[in-house]
């Protein structure tokens, strides 16, 4: 009965000497220009999507996520080296065969804004009733399908492109392009700021027009395929974060966060 005692004891006092390991930290690199979604204030990750990976983070068991902004087309090509683990938000591409994906967490919409006098027409057929025309666009987004970017490639559609939505807004309301394609929610939070910050005039934002919706796009979380070596944790990262994103939007909890954030977001 002794020794069986001292065993216990000493049992006891090997587990208490052993500790659990920490989370191993995991970087996802995010889109620094891309508001309200993803974006950088102050060098902080700021953003709806940034803030559904905050609580990602804490329900992950064995991880946490280091978010880190950056310029998008800086992210892509960090991605593509391999030098990067993950990147948030990309929507599916297939060409970009360097890229994985984790579940899909949210839908967002795509909607074409073109000055109101290049809207005098209606242009119903998309891309074709808009051949001729200057876009703008994000630096490193496709958005738009394969037959807007065969346009492009023909030369039919010229693109001018700037870092973010809010220098494509301005050249749009200053004439140097003829529209806009990106997600209509963050077309309308940008307008709104810009409004509210003096930037441009109410006159100026009624000078604009929605000119065609598209079929939404699908946030994922990307990650680098040729990092395995590097990241061998990626696998097992995946699955436990599409495990926690599903059952966050299960609770709902990724639509709530979406409309607390914009509904804090400062002006």
């Amino acid at each position: 009965m002794i020794r069986s005692g001292l065993l216990l004891l000493l049992l006891a006092g090997m587990t208490q000497g052993v500790e659990a390991a920490p989370p191993r930290q995991v970087v996802i690199l995010v889109d620094n220009g891309y508001p309200p979604y993803s974006y950088e204030k102050d060098g902080r990750a700021e953003g709806v999507y940034n803030e559904v990976l905050r609580e990602a983070s804490q329900r992950l068991r064995d991880y946490r996520i280091d978010l880190r902004p950056v310029p998008w087309k800086r992210g892509l090509s960090e991605l593509e080296a391999g030098r990067a683990p993950a990147l948030s938000p990309p929507y599916y591409r297939p060409e970009r065969d360097y890229m994985g994906y984790s579940a899909p967490f949210w839908q967002e919409q795509l909607a074409v804004y073109c000055r109101a006098d290049i809207m005098r027409a209606p242009r119903p057929h998309w891309p074709a009733d808009f051949l001729g025309l200057r876009f703008g666009n994000n630096a490193g987004f496709r958005p738009g399908g394969k037959a807007f970017w065969l346009a492009v490639q023909r030369g039919e559609i010229q693109l001018d492109e700037a870092p973010d939505t809010q220098g494509n807004l301005l050249k749009l309301i200053n004439g140097r392009i003829d529209c806009y394609l990106n997600d209509k929610l963050s077309i309308l939070y940008v307008l709104e700021r810009l409004q509210r910050r003096g930037a441009i005039s109410a006159e100026q934002r009624g000078g604009l027009a929605v000119a065609a919706s598209l079929n939404g796009e699908q946030a994922y979380v990307g990650f680098a395929k040729r990092g395995q070596q590097r990241f061998p944790y990626l696998d097992d990262f995946i699955r436990q974060l599409n495990a926690v994103l599903g059952q966050m939007k299960r609770e709902g909890r990724i639509a709530a966060i979406v409309e607390q954030t914009l509904r804090a977001a400062p002006p």
